[in-house]
């Protein structure tokens, strides 16, 4: 459906008379995005959803991260993500009377993304963009940026969440649900592992892009661009690692319903760990090299709980296409952490491997 308050938006970014051509644009389930066409060209009009994120935060961080990547891009005269456009006033969002950030971006005509890839190609050189990304963050203060969606990436506070759904579910959905809550307890350690690390402040606190799945990476004429940094904000690269192991690794879509096309491929894996630490492995720590692994466990064990906590919820966040959906998405998280488990001593080779070249 249309917002209605587009008409009020379009000055604020396009002479309203020249707009010739404005509709829905993308498949994304969180903020409203458009295409707007004008005599000049094209571009994307957004609308940053803010039942997610925190408006002035996001605001906030945008400021400070589009002028330092218009300087970073212009010194090293490599492009890392689409040009944010601001407003007559100077601005990189207009915030219109109901909170709602609103934004224009260049529009790359024939860009592709990939949710799945058979092209190991496209894997090294979608991690090597989010490498190469995380450089130009390392520049940044990180101690300078506000989470936009506080404790996103907090696998004790997911864990405190999943509780308080076990509580408040129905007798049907814990039967229903009875084998990924075994799971749950079963691989309860990867939880408490990766806690006790993010509580020893031993990690570095690196300002993250915090959603690195393959469908935020573009390709116009053959180049990557990291798209959504909504999620920048203070954290730890292990994360961010870890979320290329989960989308990238797997033949299978997130909701496959036949859980034994979910497997682990090696070759995607390694394709990821060259793209990504080939140019980072030299600015990372010692305990950050070493928990790499750790990292892709627990976002995959975290992402499990969110869709098992929704399921039990009532399917109130992620939107489904059938009441089980949920449920289906958990049980392929489970089921590639199974596959790791299997291929554990070949992958901390692969990581080894990389990192000593």
């Amino acid at each position: 459906m249309t917002d209605p308050m587009l008409q009020q938006i379009i000055p604020h970014f396009f002479v309203p008379g020249q707009v010739l051509e404005l509709k829905p644009f993308g498949t994304g389930h969180i903020n409203d995005t458009y295409l707007v066409t004008v005599p000049d060209g094209a571009y994307i009009l957004q609308k940053v959803n803010k039942a997610v994120f925190d408006t002035p935060a996001l605001v906030h961080n945008y400021s400070l991260l589009n002028q330092s990547v218009e300087v970073y891009q212009k010194e090293k005269g490599v492009p890392l993500t689409p040009q944010m456009l601001k407003t007559p006033g100077g601005q990189y969002h207009f915030v219109d009377d109901k909170g709602s950030a609103w934004r224009k971006v260049e529009f790359l005509a024939g860009s592709k993304s990939y949710d799945i890839t058979a092209d190991t190609s496209i894997s090294f050189a979608a991690a090597e963009a989010y490498g190469k990304f995380q450089l130009f963050l390392n520049t940044l203060d990180a101690e300078e940026f506000q989470d936009t969606i506080p404790q996103f990436h907090h696998p004790a506070n997911r864990m405190k969440q999943y509780e308080l759904s076990l509580l408040n579910t129905s007798v049907d959905l814990l039967q229903k649900a009875a084998p990924e809550i075994e799971q749950v307890k079963k691989l309860r350690p990867v939880e408490r592992e990766i806690t006790r690390l993010l509580n020893s402040e031993k990690l570095p606190r690196r300002l993250s892009h915090y959603d690195t799945k393959l469908n935020n990476i573009i390709f116009h004429e053959g180049r990557p661009y990291v798209i959504d940094l909504d999620t920048v904000m203070s954290g730890t690269v292990l994360f961010d690692f870890g979320d290329m192991v989960r989308t990238f690794t797997s033949p299978a879509a997130e909701d496959e319903p036949d859980i034994e096309k979910t497997i682990f491929r090696m070759e995607h894996f390694e394709a990821l760990t060259k793209g990504y630490l080939g140019v980072l492995k030299d600015e990372l720590t010692d305990i950050e090299k070493q928990n790499l692994l750790l990292g892709a466990k627990a976002i995959i064990y975290e992402q499990a709980l969110r869709f098992l906590s929704d399921y039990l919820n009532g399917n109130t966040y992620y939107k489904i296409a059938y009441p089980e959906h949920n449920l289906i998405r958990c049980r392929t998280q489970f089921k590639l952490l199974a596959e790791i488990a299997k291929s554990k001593w070949q992958i901390t080779e692969v990581i080894h491997n990389v990192l000593t070249l």
